[in-house]
């Protein structure tokens, strides 16, 4: 029964942390829009597994790290600077493009680093300091009003709950590929109406970050 409940939770768990736009789900919806489900697909598996990599590092050093952004307000401002400037890119920000024989809008080709799909899923999942401060926040939660999450804790249940993590993370990002794929078949200039609502809710969460640390 146990190994039920967190299991579950984890899921749970990971669900409402995927649920919130971030650069993850980002990448998602615009690899969908711009190529297919399937390409889409590799970043979410590796997106998953920094995800576990985060959620362990949370556990293991919950009070340590929780101190340290305390005492240095400097890592939440960055926070909220990065939440500000990506939004205000994708509200503001229009693809220059040129017009083919049949009067089509063609994105001009850039130089960009070629980096795959599989990496930038891992870049984007393991390199995301709200992630891990959502997931110390859950821990300590979890720990003092449902189940209690430490690594000395039997292993099964671990892997019980990690696994309702990973699954929970790729049943999340799926569903915003399932339904950006249904919106691209449906709605035109979808990327530029997706990069906007997305870059509003960016500055919405900013400004909510903001209101909690008293500015």
């Amino acid at each position: 029964m146990q190994i039920i409940i967190y299991f579950f939770i984890g899921i749970l768990a990971s669900v409402v942390g995927a649920l919130p736009l971030g650069t993850v789900n980002v990448a998602v919806i615009n690899t969908t829009i711009k190529e297919n489900v399937q390409m889409a697909l590799k970043i979410v598996y590796t997106a998953a597994i920094a995800e576990l990599i985060l959620a362990l590092t949370a556990m293991q050093f919950n009070m340590i790290i929780q101190d340290f952004i305390n005492m240095n307000a400097w890592v939440q401002y960055s926070i909220v600077a990065i939440l500000t400037a990506v939004g205000i890119v994708l509200i503001f920000f229009r693809k220059e493009c040129v017009k083919d024989e049949n009067e089509e809008c063609v994105l001009i080709k850039k130089r960009r680093i070629p980096i795959s799909k599989l990496m930038l899923g891992f870049v984007l999942g393991l390199i995301n300091p709200t992630v891990l401060i959502y997931w110390m926040l859950v821990i300590s939660f979890l720990s003092k009003k449902m189940i209690y999450l430490d690594l000395n804790i039997q292993a099964i249940l671990l892997i019980a709950f990690f696994l309702g993590v990973f699954i929970g993370k790729i049943s999340t990002l799926y569903g915003y590929g399932k339904f950006s794929n249904v919106l691209k078949t449906k709605v035109k200039n979808i990327t530029n109406i997706v990069n906007r609502v997305i870059g509003i809710l960016l500055l919405i969460v900013a400004v909510f970050q903001l209101l909690k640390l008293g500015v």
